[in-house]
């Protein structure tokens, strides 16, 4: 066993003998890890900080991809982690001229705690744990203090956290009058002129209309956010959605696809459609939309380390790519029935 680990390290380091951090991130970016996680390891193991906060944030996406399944459970230690245990430990263990931060990641993946992260401007690698504290929580995000600093794509979650918190049925002890008044001035921002017609407002329009806070949601709205937030495929399971008569069901289909042609959330499923799909590019992108599972899985979708891959920088690129397909492979084995061709090649070949 200790000879294998030897080997693996020493194929890593030829392998990355003369990759500086940024070639291993601008690899990684490439949807390369043959080459990008051998170099960030041979990094990490020379003592490089950056390589160890990088290789410590992307190894749980790390797991499951192509190339890291066809190695040994040894060899994927010895590639992922640092020496220590039976397993070894993440590489945020080892981090010191970033510590602040990499205690933070820790935070976020052991408790869900999003703040300490948020605090140290990674806003945008905070996504997925926003979304772990809202499912545990709904009324967190609006009820904190830095609840501006929400990325804009997760700004459905902050309304309707605060409209859940109103919501006897979900929160039968009442807030405070004065935590009340802010939560309403936090519903308030819904229906400010900057956000009308946006995606995230109707994701949040996606709400019970029963929530019983004085909100007014039209059905067709309310149906439209729901196809946005699960996707449609979700969302035609719904029993609100089947319920509602077909011309309410099929305006809320040309609304959110409509919706999905412009809003700034889709922009990268658009890029992706674009390449090989541009002759039925609404189509496309609907069903890729959906087939990720919607807004809801989206949130997912981010740079696991702004201080070194700004999310603009991840958005758009072959690994942003290849996520959304193992998103997608994930959830279905094989093609669902009638959903658009094109999209279904890119995700399933053929």
């Amino acid at each position: 066993m200790r000879i294998m680990l030897v080997l693996v390290l020493m194929v890593a380091a030829f392998a990355a003998r003369a990759a500086t951090l940024d070639e291993a991130i601008a690899a990684w970016l490439a949807d390369d890890d043959a080459k990008a996680l051998p170099a960030l390891s041979a990094l990490a193991q020379a003592g490089d900080d950056d390589a160890m906060l990088a290789l410590g944030v992307i190894e749980p996406r790390a797991w499951e991809g192509p190339y890291v399944l066809g190695l040994d459970r040894a060899q994927r230690i010895a590639l992922l982690r640092r020496p220590g245990g039976l397993s070894g430990e993440s590489w945020l263990a080892g981090v010191t001229a970033r510590r602040p931060l990499a205690e933070a990641f820790l935070e976020a993946r052991q408790k869900g705690d999003p703040w300490p992260l948020m605090a140290l401007g990674q806003a945008d690698a905070a996504r997925s744990a926003l979304a772990m504290a809202f499912n545990q929580n709904p009324s967190s995000l609006a009820e904190s203090d830095r609840q501006m600093e929400i990325p804009d794509a997760l700004r459905a979650l902050v309304w309707r956290g605060a409209a859940l918190r109103l919501w006897r049925t979900a929160y039968p002890t009442p807030p405070s009058p004065d935590v009340e008044r802010r939560l309403r001035g936090v519903i308030a921002q819904a229906f400010a002129p900057e956000w009308s017609g946006s995606l995230q407002q109707m994701l949040f329009f996606s709400a019970d209309p029963d929530l019983g806070v004085g909100i007014p949601v039209p059905e067709a709205a309310s149906l439209a956010g729901r196809v946005l937030r699960q996707g449609r495929l979700l969302a035609e399971g719904n029993t609100r959605f089947r319920s509602a008569s077909e011309p309410a069901r099929d305006r809320a289909l040309a609304t959110a696809r409509t919706l999905l042609t412009t809003a700034p959330e889709a922009a990268a499923v658009r890029q992706f459609c674009t390449a090989s799909c541009e002759q039925a590019l609404d189509s496309c992108v609907e069903t890729l939309w959906s087939l990720t599972g919607g807004a809801d899985a989206q949130a997912y979708l981010h740079t696991p380390l702004d201080a070194l891959i700004p999310q603009d920088r991840y958005v758009g690129s072959p690994r942003h790519r290849s996520d959304m397909i193992r998103i997608v492979q994930k959830r279905f084995k094989t093609a669902p029935p009638n959903i658009d061709t094109c999209a279904s090649k890119l995700v399933f070949g053929g």
